[in-house]
């Protein structure tokens, strides 16, 4: 089918080639401009490619795969790229861009070059096209914009003579047809491009070159403007607290951003900041320019703080202008409009991290104590927010019209710098603007805006949503002011200076809302009941800044609480807590029981603040799927929720090397219901959508262990419960240990055999049914432990996410890392051996017991608790069933090692085959003794998959 979709475009380009070349006088011409090649050429040829760019299939227009920019520039200036592709569904995330020009003009020069790969490095493309038909240039984006080497950034070119050559026509169409960047074409080849992180050295191609993404050298600018502003402050008032300098320097920062948020927009037709100086002194334009927007958008931006008073000294004046000079429009490398509103959130998030830490003489920015201790700032991706938000919010509104929508309440408890409460809003705007395309008499009615035959959403109604549904709270002052700021980002962000103006001259109101009452700085955990009991030092108390829900959305909690909380929560260790804080969370929360986390504490408290029937999802460590130390909390969560799904997934947070679950509750007594269970290994299996998943029955859990979340169907659990009926746990047949305390460094292990030398295992030695012959030794007066260790045993390697077990009948000695198992009784080492083998065990281990750790390891608790047959040795049938194991585990042992020591191809191939022969033996007789039918056998070895 692809091969046949490539002929049809490359006949199809073959047809607009000969086109071309008949005209190519006139197309060449000056007269010929951007908007005739477009409309002559290129529509088609992306059509060719397989892309709908008349839009006739797609006539939603909010859900568009092409989006296409007819010519808006303003000074000359383009602010958006011509050419916008995604993949269906998601509509609002681009794969690429492409640049039109008109064929008169050079392709390759610096200054389209460099637009270009603006364009793409703001979001995040590898690559982008330049094309004027003529000619057909690929542009590597990866690298920060620079124009002194935008020329070097040409991955490929063509001519339009090209085109006609089959080979290199399907380079392009590989690359960007349709159906091939549907297939991850893009990325495939990102991964093949030659990668430099950092500044380059002048050894390399180019000396100044930095690989930074748009959020790293933001976030990177950010900081720095920071510092300097802070130091300038310092220099004009010395007396300047390390506190009032991160709230001037954070409120300088917001400012400016704003500001250039709105130039870039073309909200203001004004360019402010490069003209900061021009009147009088530049931080006085400044704070004049914050008075005059202050008086038309309202908000906590330009809302008066003590920056904005008379006798506040302001900053240095050189470093300010230099400040304004290398962030205004002219300079800056940044497209403010073009920074998703998402990745500023991010940006934000990092810089949260940091304070101002002023003394008499010095000034510098560090991290705050509590992001030190838990190794930075982790940031929730998009795709984790988009999820948690489809699958809460999302639900909730589906169906609704924006009467019944404006009377549900969304929160995020724990808000940060705004990321969940930025979906939420661009989740409640998408719903709103597809129901008034659906229903345009009531757009009409509500006073929608009819543009470019679409209904959109006024500033007010805009206004509207943010006041009525969403709220925030979160203990820091600034994340609480750095959430208002990016909601009000969100808010503009289709904004126009027409638009803009109506607001102030229909409605007279200013533009932003008041969302104070909103977003509150306060703590979710600790209530104003410790204002009375006299648990906290005055300047304690102070920073833990209590707070009670009821007092603070009382209308909210009087109606019975909110209807959805999202968000990702602080991790906390108990450990890492105040004596009196712990003290108190441990009177007060259910769940603070043992080694608990301020995570767990923060589900108790989202669950008690729903509405019954609200929902609720947060992305957390996933120790809540197992770990003792979260049964509390996952018993609570039986008691108090629906699980509708639960998610497991690795490496979300890039910095950080941890398992996380996001998990999906509906408040209410209703334990009966099924929820889902996703799994993936990586952020790509779940955003391919490459997911395994079990529908797993709620009622189950109490009969887990530690009430855990196990990825046990009823089919799997119905042949475990089986499998442990009328059994006897390993523990109580064996003696079972641990090794010497050794390393493979200690000086007590030698490489050479001595005369009273003993072979030493390690974990690596140990493989199913077969031991590496030892490497090194120890002396026997350096053994530590009781020689019984040291007997006819069963050894078990600790590292890895299955049980290798192997018969040790020489005595060696055991590292700490290899578990010891001697049978008592009657009961023979290859009995237990063989059992410890099979793959029944295996499927009983892997579903029950399995470490989620990045490094998996086989716990002696667990082995301890495997299922063992209580043989009946008088019983003659139970007796015979126990020697025939025995008899195939011998054979078994003696076929490896006939794998190991023989030399020819068919020798090997002959003693394989006997070894799996074997191996299916011993389980067949395995599954005799746990009485398991065909069914129940082919669930053990998965050939029978969930429904």
């Amino acid at each position: 089918m692809q091969e046949e979709n490539f002929d049809l475009a490359f006949e199809k380009v073959k047809g607009l080639v000969a086109k071309f070349q008949q005209g190519e006088k006139h197309y060449l011409s000056q007269s010929y401009q951007e908007a005739e090649v477009r409309q002559d050429f290129l529509d088609d040829f992306f059509t060719a490619l397989g892309w709908d760019v008349g839009h006739k299939i797609q006539h939603d227009p909010y859900e568009q795969e092409v989006k296409v920019e007819r010519g808006v520039k303003v000074s000359g200036a383009q602010k958006r790229a011509d050419y916008s592709f995604s993949i269906a569904p998601n509509f609002r995330d681009s794969k690429f861009f492409a640049e039109a020009k008109k064929p008169a003009k050079a392709l390759k020069n610096k200054d389209d070059y460099f637009q270009s790969i603006r364009y793409g490095w703001h979001k995040a493309h590898p690559l982008s096209i330049l094309t004027d038909f003529e000619e057909f240039h690929i542009l590597d984006c990866r690298y920060t914009p620079d124009i002194n080497n935008s020329l070097d950034k040409c991955y490929k070119q063509f001519h339009y003579t090209d085109y006609l050559n089959k080979e290199k026509f399907a380079e392009i169409y590989f690359l960007f047809s349709r159906e091939a960047v549907a297939n991850g074409s893009i990325e495939k080849v990102d991964e093949t491009l030659p990668k430099r992180k950092g500044k380059a050295t002048t050894k390399t191609l180019f000396p100044f070159e930095i690989h930074q993404t748009i959020d790293e050298a933001f976030l990177e600018v950010i900081d720095s403007i920071r510092e300097k502003l802070a130091k300038a402050f310092k220099k004009q008032d010395e007396n300047l607290t390390s506190e009032q300098l991160t709230e001037a320097t954070q409120r300088t920062v917001d400012r400016l951003v704003f500001i250039r948020f709105l130039e870039d927009k073309l909200i203001e037709q004004e360019h402010w900041v490069s003209e900061f100086g021009e009147k009088g002194s530049v931080w006085n334009d400044f704070i004049s320019a914050c008075r005059k927007l202050d008086a038309k958008y309202n908000g906590i931006v330009f809302k008066e703080h003590f920056i904005d008073e008379k006798n506040f000294a302001g900053a240095e004046v050189s470093e300010f202008r230099t400040i304004c000079q290398d962030i205004c429009h002219l300079n800056s490398r940044f497209l403010f409009n073009e920074i998703p509103i998402h990745i500023l959130g991010s940006i934000y998030e990092r810089f949260l991290g940091k304070v101002v830490h002023a003394t008499a003489k010095r000034v510098t920015v560090e991290e705050k104590p509590e992001v030190q201790k838990a190794g930075g700032v982790y940031y929730t991706p998009k795709y984790i927010v988009d999820y948690i938000v489809r699958n809460t919010v999302g639900k909730l509104i589906e169906g609704k019209t924006p009467e019944q929508i404006a009377k549900l309440r969304f929160a995020d408890i724990a808000c940060g710098s705004g990321s969940f409460l930025i979906g939420v809003f661009d989740c409640l705007l998408d719903h709103h603007n597809k129901y008034y395309q659906k229903n345009p008499d009531k757009a009409k009615k509500d006073k929608c805006i009819e543009k470019d035959g679409l209904w959109v959403l006024t500033i007010k109604q805009k206004q509207k949503i943010l006041l009525n549904n969403i709220y925030g709270v979160d203990i820091d002052q600034q994340a609480t002011e750095v959430t208002q700021l990016s909601l009000a980002l969100k808010m503009m962000e289709d904004e126009t200076t027409a638009t803009a103006n109506d607001m102030q001259v229909l409605f007279h109101e200013k533009i932003l809302p008041d969302m104070s009452k909103n977003i509150i700085c306060g703590n979710s955990l600790i209530g104003t009941d410790i204002l009375t009991q006299n648990l906290f030092a005055g300047d304690e108390e102070r920073k833990l800044n209590p707070m009670n829900y009821e007092n603070v959305f009382k209308e909210i909690m009087q109606n019975g609480g909110f209807d959805a909380i999202v968000g990702n929560p602080p991790y906390v260790n108990n450990k890492e807590l105040p004596e009196g804080q712990k003290k108190y969370f441990v009177g007060k929360y259910i769940t603070a029981v043992n080694q608990f986390d301020l995570y767990t504490l923060f589900i108790e408290n989202a669950v008690n603040l729903l509405k019954d029937d609200g929902y609720f999802s947060y992305i957390i460590p996933d120790a809540i799927i197992d770990r003792s130390s979260a049964t509390s909390l996952r018993k609570f969560i039986h008691l108090n929720s629906k699980i509708i799904s639960l998610l497991q997934i690795n490496n979300v947070f890039i910095t950080a090397n941890v398992g996380s679950a996001v998990i999906v509750l509906q408040k209410g007594k209703n334990a009966k219901g099924k929820f889902n269970y996703l799994k993936c290994s990586e952020p790509e299996e779940f955003i391919s959508n490459k997911i395994e998943t079990k529908i797993i029955s709620q009622i189950n859990i109490p009969n887990f262990r530690n009430h855990s979340f196990l990825f046990v169907d009823d089919k799997e659990w119905a042949v475990i419960k089986k499998i442990f009926k009328d059994k006897i746990n390993l523990e109580s047949i064996t003696f079972m240990g641990r090794g010497e305390e050794l390393g493979k460094s200690s000086s007590l292990a030698k490489r050479i055999q001595g005369k009273n030398d003993i072979g030493l295992l390690f974990g690596e030695d140990i493989h199913r049914y077969k031991l590496k012959e030892p490497e090194n030794f120890i002396s026997k007066s350096a053994i530590n432990k009781q020689e019984k260790l040291y007997d006819i045993k069963i050894v078990v390697r600790q590292v890895g996410d299955e049980i290798n077990a192997s018969f040790d009948n020489q005595k060696f000695i055991t590292i700490q890392s290899v578990y010891t198992i001697i049978p008592t009784g009657e009961y023979n080492h290859k009995f237990i051996l063989g059992i410890l083998n099979s793959k029944m065990i295996d499927f009983v281990y892997k579903k029950l017991f399995k470490s989620k750790e990045l490094f998996p390891r086989i716990l002696l608790e667990s082995l301890k608790e495997l299922p063992i047959p209580a043989i009946n040795f008088q019983n003659k049938t139970e007796k015979a069933t126990h020697d025939k194991i025995v008899s195939l585990v011998e054979q078994m042992l003696q076929a490896t090692k006939e794998v190991n020591s023989t030399k020819t191809d068919k020798d090997k191939t002959y003693s394989e085959r006997k070894c799996s022969s074997l191996d299916t033996a011993i389980n067949t007789e395995v599954y005799k003794l746990y009485d398991l039918s065909e069914e129940e056998i082919k669930i053990v070895e998965g050939e029978i998959k969930p429904v």
